[in-house]
């Protein structure tokens, strides 16, 4: 049984970072204008302000967090971290639905992925933003290792110091 919550907890965690990877990675070379467009709409100062820069930072932001959860290098923690992401996208694809604009395509996974999909809305982004909260919590609860653990979890039954089969040291 603890095996099976070791690698239920693993592998939620590439799960989860794979998304992220790839988010960030689609959004990345458009930096689609679909944040600031919608932060410059709801004409709050601080959001104004934010509108210029958060374009360039969630894609970087994704790739760094997808990566930490893929190697499970602190994947609690960078779990933790995704949470804060998750549950502001969550915010925002409540607020597009409560606001009417939920059943055109939110771009939230960048412009290619979206013809790919002919349209992926703000409902649909807010049903997949409630399964990654789901993997997370399986991080949370299952992942064999520590907090900040910077040990990856492929590397997590062999003792530190030792090399790879085949080398000698």
């Amino acid at each position: 049984m603890k095996r099976i919550s070791i690698c239920v907890g693993i592998s939620a965690g590439v799960i989860l970072g794979l998304i992220f990877v790839v988010a960030g990675f689609i959004k990345l070379p458009v930096q689609t204008d679909a944040y600031t467009i919608l932060l410059a709409v709801r004409k709050e100062a601080i959001l104004l302000w934010l509108s210029d820069y958060v374009h360039v930072i969630v894609p970087w932001l994704e790739i760094i967090l997808g990566f930490f959860l893929v190697s499970g290098v602190a994947a609690r923690f960078t779990a933790l971290a995704s949470a804060v992401l998750v549950v502001v996208f969550m915010y925002n694809n409540i607020w597009l639905i409560h606001e009417g604009v939920g059943l055109r395509s939110c771009h939230c996974l960048g412009d290619a992925l979206t013809r790919l999909l002919a349209s992926f809305s703000s409902r649909e982004a807010l049903y997949m933003d409630f399964a990654m909260l789901g993997l997370i919590f399986l991080i949370l609860a299952f992942y064999p290792d520590k907090w900040l653990s910077l040990r990856p979890w492929f590397l997590r039954n062999r003792p530190h110091g030792e090399s790879a089969p085949g080398k000698s040291q």
